[in-house]
């Protein structure tokens, strides 16, 4: 699942091409991606020029004129191709929209995305119950010690909990775990406010890192859009297994937690 950096790439990328353009045809080739509690279908797009491109969490948000948003959740396997001219739909592209410069189109193989046109984004979002951004100023260590402190859940599945933070998934949970040098299976009542401290430290520190670096493609989310992210190369947990630490030589170790491989030193991270 592409988390908070590709998303903001796909975001960025999709804005530097699409902004100020019209949709003039939509063809939903799979209208079940469309969720029930969605205010309107996705043909009220069409005649709606892309105002704004925007994120929140995993969240893309696509602003149109007359007031209308246009939410996505890739999930697991959701993304977008962008053409100049008409190309003929492969068997897993579910959404044609054509612009009055481009031909977009989604894909989606596994089909477990979703999609909602609204015109009260924030009520809509509260729906989603998210926690704050990684970038927000109110996250601090107060904040995640009343989220996390009385908790016996691991460190590592809060941090995957979108409640408490959005955005972040299994290769950057790995990578703030790493970083300050917690153990994924620390649980809340363990905890420190110097704990609390090197996360809020780290958590924007890396993400904003990713973002800068264009995502890490490991699968083809940004690929797709030609953007190849370049931070899997600065990955240091995530993926490593079996590799040597990069701050202590010893072989990093993977077990799973709440059913996600995590990847972790067992001398750095104690």
């Amino acid at each position: 699942m592409p988390e908070l950096p590709e998303v903001e790439t796909i975001v960025r990328t999709l804005e530097r091409s699409l902004l100020n353009e019209t949709i003039l045809g939509i063809e939903f080739l799979y209208p079940d991606l469309l969720e029930q509690n969605s205010s309107y279908d996705l043909k009220v797009l069409q005649g709606k020029t892309f105002t704004k491109f925007d994120r929140r969490g995993k969240y893309l948000i696509f602003e149109f004129d007359h007031s209308l948003y246009w939410v996505l959740h890739l999930r697991m396997e959701g993304k977008f191709h962008l053409y100049q001219e008409n190309i003929k739909p492969t068997k897993h592209t579910h959404l044609i929209i054509q612009t009055t410069r481009h031909w977009i189109h989604y894909l989606d193989v596994r089909k477990f995305s979703r999609m909602a046109v609204v015109d009260d984004l924030d009520s809509y979002m509260k729906t989603k119950n998210l926690g704050l951004e990684p970038f927000d100023s109110n996250l601090t260590p107060d904040y995640l010690k009343e989220k996390m402190g009385k908790s016996g859940r691991s460190l590592k599945t809060m941090l995957l909990d979108q409640s408490i933070v959005s955005g972040i998934g299994n290769i950057y949970a790995d990578e703030i775990l790493f970083a300050t040098k917690l153990h994924p299976l620390r649980k809340g009542p363990s905890l420190k406010m110097r704990d609390y401290r090197a996360l809020c430290e780290e958590i924007p520190k890396i993400l904003e890192a990713a973002i800068l670096q264009g995502g890490t493609t490991i699968r083809s989310y940004t690929s797709a859009l030609n953007v190849n992210g370049l931070f899997q190369v600065s990955l240091k947990a995530y993926g490593q297994k079996g590799e040597p630490c990069v701050e202590c030589q010893t072989t990093m170790e993977a077990i799973k937690v709440s059913g996600r491989t995590t990847v972790f030193c067992k001398r750095c991270q104690k």
